[in-house]
């Protein structure tokens, strides 16, 4: 059975009720609540995995520390391989306080990066040898793990495409903190050879691109999946491109969406379907989930799935 391989960025997620707009300096707001949950694009994504009961292993770095334990012992309730979750001394697990605008649920990310950023190569490297041809392997957060950021990362790369050229690789890179440079355009478009398919949202993707997402094409050869919200998502090849709507929900919180949508394409290319029906599960897998609470107690399986998808056919 083909396994998924989900490397990236991982924290404890601090999500704090609904505000109205943002305090002052010096002033003190009471909000509605909070909740705290494993974090970060890897964490989002496995355990959306895992409640697919998808055989999924995360790979990344936490503290020696009651937030990392507790973030492993999550993933293992939900069924995530935490064997290549390493834990790294004299350094915290990652902390992001998320808040959210009520009217637009919008949200800004307050975060220190801790372990996350110590994320390498080196623990990739690790992980090679359990790789199988047809796997499928998602690096999510790339601009936040700081030490992937090298030429070792792309020979990681090469060296799996060689050996083991079945292997499906995806990319996430998120929002570089440092904004979109030209440095960090090249850095990008440099890595996409190696990568089949790209998972930017909308307003990443018009940045990289200078609104001009075809030109992407140029040098690479792989499919665009770009997440466009509330409208859904837009594939992309050289050859066509297809908007898929998504359904409507009442939103109860968006932290994770496009987490979850990478782990519901990933889900349809696991289970066969093509490139279509993959982006349309998406949409429906990330929309079942940011309708639930904050807690993410539970999160969407495929019977939830399934009872979606009936009524398209």
């Amino acid at each position: 059975m083909k396994k998924v391989f989900v490397g990236g960025n991982i924290s404890l997620d601090l999500v704090l009720g609904e505000i109205d707009t943002f305090p002052g300096w010096g002033v003190e707001l009471l909000i509605p609540g909070y909740t705290m949950r494993p974090g970060g694009q890897a964490s989002n994504a496995v355990l959306a995995l895992g409640s697919l009961k998808v055989p999924v292993y995360v790979i990344g770095t936490i503290g020696i520390d009651n937030v990392g334990q507790d973030i492993r012992n999550s993933y293992q309730k939900w069924g995530v391989n935490s064997d290549f979750l390493f834990a790294l001394p004299n350094i915290p697990t990652g902390l992001s306080v998320a808040v959210t605008n009520r009217a637009t649920h919008e949200r800004t990310f307050l975060t220190e990066l801790g372990a996350q950023k110590e994320f390498s190569y080196i623990h990739l490297e690790k992980v090679y040898s359990h790789i199988q041809d047809g796997d499928y392997f998602l690096i999510c957060g790339y601009f936040l793990s700081n030490s992937l950021r090298n030429d070792n990362f792309v020979h990681f790369l090469h060296k799996v495409k060689k050996e083991k050229p079945k292997t499906i690789f995806l990319l996430d890179t998120g929002w570089p903190p440092e904004g979109w440079t030209n440095q960090i355009k090249d850095e990008v478009l440099n890595l996409l050879p190696y990568f089949d398919y790209f998972f930017p949202n909308e307003i990443e993707v018009a940045h990289l691109t200078n609104d001009q997402p075809t030109k992407i094409f140029n040098k690479w050869s792989g499919t665009l999946v770009v997440k466009t919200g509330k409208d859904g998502s837009r594939i992309m090849t050289r050859e066509n491109a297809y908007l898929i709507p998504t359904i409507p929900v009442e939103v109860k919180d968006t932290i994770g969406a496009g987490d979850y949508f990478n782990a519901g394409f990933i889900w349809g290319l696991w289970k066969g379907y093509d490139l279509l029906q993959s982006a349309r599960v998406a949409n429906i897998i990330a929309s079942l989930n940011i309708s639930l609470d904050a807690q993410r107690l539970k999160l969407s399986n495929p019977t939830d799935v399934d009872k979606v998808l009936e009524k398209f056919d």
